[in-house]
């Protein structure tokens, strides 16, 4: 069996966490549904602006932008996804570079979901995940209570 066979095998085995509570929960596929409402949200807001209008610019250019984030965090997640099947998640450097922007790149996009929060296809697991995985909680909370004096 290849290792290219090994890593898909792998990531078929793998199932999106029905709770999203750490950033390193997120697959490729989480993003689709927030990419695909946000797409659809900002083009009805763009839509809304008057034709040639700088707001309408801006709207349209807010929803390139957006789109092109969610590209590069699904990409950041299929790199991510190819390091947890060669077992490497520990590894410093740039392994854990990519490890430590996946919550700060979904953040910004739940942020910006959370302003359509009132529609009826925004889903409640977009939210902002503030840490890596429950050890890492541990430890940023660990690192939060008060110093013993020792």
């Amino acid at each position: 069996m290849s290792e290219q066979h090994e890593w898909w095998q792998h990531l078929e085995i793998r199932q999106p966490a029905e709770v999203l509570e750490f950033s390193d929960d997120l697959f490729v596929v989480d993003v689709d549904p927030l990419r695909d409402f946000l797409a659809a949200r900002l083009a009805e807001f763009a839509a809304a602006q008057p034709e040639g209008s700088e707001a309408r610019w801006a709207a349209q250019r807010l929803a390139d932008v957006t789109r092109a984030a969610c590209r590069d965090l699904e990409q950041a997640l299929l790199s991510w996804e190819a390091v947890l099947a060669t077992g490497r998640a520990e590894e410093g450097g740039l392994v854990e570079t990519l490890r430590r922007s996946l919550g700060p790149q979904w953040n910004r996009l739940v942020v910006t979901a959370s302003r359509f929060a009132d529609h009826p296809e925004y889903l409640p697991r977009w939210r902002q995940l503030r840490q890596l995985n429950a050890q890492y909680g541990d430890i940023a909370a660990n690192d939060t209570e008060p110093d013993s004096g020792t």
